[in-house]
């Protein structure tokens, strides 16, 4: 976990769902607790990609690849 960066993706698996807007999840035998915003229902054994915003402290969020919207700089 020590060499995590951010916005590194992370492909992590649904162990359990603990609300409606949290779920436990599996990435390379650590259990990380995620929030769910997404409104989309997740059940166990989901996979899951994780997109890491922070590293200290690290904070994950739900990576859609279907979802995403670049916006131009100018």
């Amino acid at each position: 976990m020590n060499s995590l960066q951010k916005d590194q993706i992370l492909h992590a698996i649904v162990e359990e769902v603990t609300s409606a807007k949290e779920t436990l999840c599996n990435f390379q035998g650590e259990l990380l607790l995620v929030g769910n915003h997404t409104g989309l229902p997740l059940k166990k054994g989901d996979p899951i990609k994780l997109q890491i915003i922070s590293t200290h402290p690290l904070q994950f969020q739900i990576f859609d690849a279907k979802n995403m919207r670049f916006q131009r700089v100018v």
